[in-house]
């Protein structure tokens, strides 16, 4: 009786085993995919708080004509007066409603145009040539960025210098940049200048775009990403898929990844224990047994590659971009807002990923958030606390 009792008993165990494995595996996944939030708050935090002090302090863009501000208002002059009346919460710096509609359309469609050009190519096997124009893209923004500040910041300190000299930093500075950005040199060096060109890129959208257009902007952009990314023949759900099938990484200059360390230092670690015992003498079972080790650290490579937190450089850029547009409110609780807004959809969106276990649009939860936390902020809630501190109430 005790035997059949015992067998019985392992027998329920066993049943139950697999269940709470696999319970116990989703748990931890959960757990290990929510952990990489942390890993994207802290770039993310840096390149906002480095742009709003940049924009602050040196503003390097703020002599900077747009082909947009010269469409939307026509001459220097009416340009410099929308620039004054702008970010004072009224609608009075537009001109034509029709003209920013026209504009925020034109700029979403070089958007489109652009991404769905490289995702055709890329289908069609020109990823050398994609490769080839990241690489020209890359030293031709940080050259232009990079000239104005590193100029506005001897300006700053009121230190003379020359053209020459800052010409040579900055061409430096920006082959550096994106040697370390397509893949050679430390991933800490790599994730720096993705960090400074989402800063740099952002700080030229601002003085560029007008106060309202930016508003449309982001909110088109967003419904853009949720485009590219869900429906089946978006260009960048694409991308992804062909990319997966291919095994191959989506562009270095496209992704900003949150690794620690290099791939060739894993490599390196995994091709040295697969070698271990590996001759030609060896028998079948050892042949079978290095196998199985390969076949383990192949697996324990792709997990560690899949957990790994990843996000688009154009998710830096527009989470800066709306947080430098909103300081230009001098309202700092809206400001505070939009950040919590962007962390918090951030955080959303990983919530959404493990369920759906799937690559999902990072800008449409934070941005919209931060658009309704924004304008709930500055025109009903900043009013409201200036009127009870006016008043001396206490609540």
């Amino acid at each position: 009786m005790t035997d059949d009792s015992s067998k019985n008993f392992s027998q329920n165990e066993s049943k139950y085993k697999p269940k709470r494995q696999k319970n116990d595996e989703s748990r931890y996944n959960i757990s290990k995919r929510l952990n990489t939030v942390i890993d994207l708050y802290i770039p993310i935090t840096i390149c906002i708080v480095c742009a709003l002090i940049i924009e602050k302090y040196l503003e390097p863009f703020s002599n900077v004509v747009s082909l947009i501000n010269v469409i939307m208002y026509g001459t220097v002059e009416s340009i410099t007066k929308a620039k004054a009346s702008q970010y004072n919460g009224s609608m009075d710096s537009i001109p034509s409603i029709t003209k920013m509609i026209i504009i925020a359309v034109c700029f979403i469609g070089f958007v489109v145009i652009m991404t769905s050009l490289l995702v055709f190519l890329y289908v069609k096997g020109y990823r050398k040539w994609i490769e080839y124009f990241f690489w020209v893209q890359l030293f031709v923004s940080f050259m232009v960025t990079e000239t104005k500040i590193i100029a506005s910041i001897f300006t700053y300190f009121e230190k003379p210098i020359d053209d020459v000299l800052i010409i040579l930093i900055s061409t430096t500075f920006s082959i550096i940049g994106v040697f370390s950005i397509n893949g050679f040199g430390p991933r800490k060096l790599r994730q720096f200048f993705h960090i400074t060109l989402g800063v740099n890129i952002s700080l030229l959208l601002v003085s560029m775009l007008p106060e309202w257009i930016t508003w449309l902007i982001l909110l088109l952009i967003s419904i853009w990403d949720l485009v590219a990314v869900l429906w089946k023949k978006g260009p960048l759900n694409i991308l992804v898929n062909t990319a997966n099938d291919r095994n191959e990484e989506i562009f270095n200059a496209l992704v900003y990844s949150c690794m620690a360390y290099p791939e060739s230092a894993k490599e390196d670690i995994t091709t040295k224990n697969i070698k271990i015992n590996k001759d030609k003498n060896e028998d079948n079972n050892t042949k079978k047994s290095i196998k199985e080790i390969e076949k383990e650290y192949i697996y324990i490579e792709e997990e560690e590659e899949e957990t790994n937190a990843k996000l688009g450089m154009g998710d830096f850029v527009f989470y800066t971009l709306i947080s430098v547009h909103v300081s230009k409110y001098d309202d700092p609780i809206s400001l505070v807002n939009c950040f919590v807004a962007i962390l918090s959809g951030l955080t959303m969106t990983m919530f959404i990923l493990v369920y759906f276990k799937r690559a999902l649009p990072a800008l449409p939860i934070s941005i919209f958030s931060s658009i309704i936390f924004f304008f709930g902020t500055y025109y009903l809630g900043s009013p409201y606390y200036t009127e009870i501190i006016d008043k001396n109430i206490v609540i």
